[in-house]
């Protein structure tokens, strides 16, 4: 118990230390992006939302989410989202040209917002689409870990997403996003990237209704379905 007790208490001290430090370091970036998802409301235009692997966990944060806008658009297809064959559906990240899937349907163009989230900022599908949506004129808001995307190499012939995004959030996690050492287990366990990438994610959309409230604009929120009768 006493081991246990121990790796939890090293578990609180991190995530919650690295909470404090991302949601500070990325403070303005985070003012940038609920001001330009402001604008965006406001024109009517769209907001987007895409990512690939375990980050589909945080598109699903802004999609048909309890204290979410219910203005995100989700760019995901059954295939891609598959629990049944995860295998398959993981091979997809590296898959060129994966992105038409996706986007080829899309009236997407200036004005609009497109979330790309990656914590490596490398995989094919993930910088392709970010690709297609900049030269669709779309503003790209990344999500990744700065060490980790900075480790890796680039896909062959294209560039990383910090390379491409008009706007950065930084979840200021590790290599490998897994956090803690634990004698006898081979693998890091803890990983941080949904926990920090959340909050961020939250922070830009709790500013972005101040700001629209602000200005006499009523934002469509989802509320919780599970609070029984009304």
């Amino acid at each position: 118990m006493g081991a246990q007790r121990t790796v939890r208490e090293a578990w609180r001290q991190h995530i919650v230390g690295l909470l404090d430090q991302a949601l500070e370091r990325n403070d303005a970036a985070i003012s940038d992006v609920a001001a330009a998802t402001t604008t965006t409301i406001l024109a009517g235009r769209h907001v987007y939302a895409f990512g690939a692997g375990h980050s589909l966990a945080l598109v699903s944060e802004m999609h048909r989410r309890a204290g979410s806008m219910k203005a995100v658009r989700p760019l995901w297809n059954a295939e891609l989202t598959s629990r049944t064959d995860a295998e398959a559906a993981g091979k997809l990240e590296n898959q060129a040209g994966y992105y038409k899937e996706l986007t080829g349907g899309l009236d997407w163009g200036p004005g609009d917002l497109c979330w790309v989230i990656s914590n490596s900022g490398r995989n094919k599908l993930v910088v392709e689409l970010a690709l297609e949506a900049r030269r669709h004129g779309v503003t790209v808001i990344g999500l990744v870990s700065r060490e980790h995307s900075g480790t890796v190499s680039a896909a062959p012939g294209l560039p990383k997403l910090p390379e491409i995004a008009d706007y950065l959030l930084d979840n200021g996690g590790c290599f490998g996003d897994a956090a803690l050492d634990i004698a006898g287990v081979a693998e890091r366990m803890a990983p941080t990237s949904t926990i920090v990438g959340a909050a961020l994610i939250h922070a830009v959309w709790a500013e972005a209704g101040e700001r629209l409230a602000a200005r006499g604009y009523v934002p469509e929120v989802w509320g919780s379905a599970n609070r029984g009768p009304v």
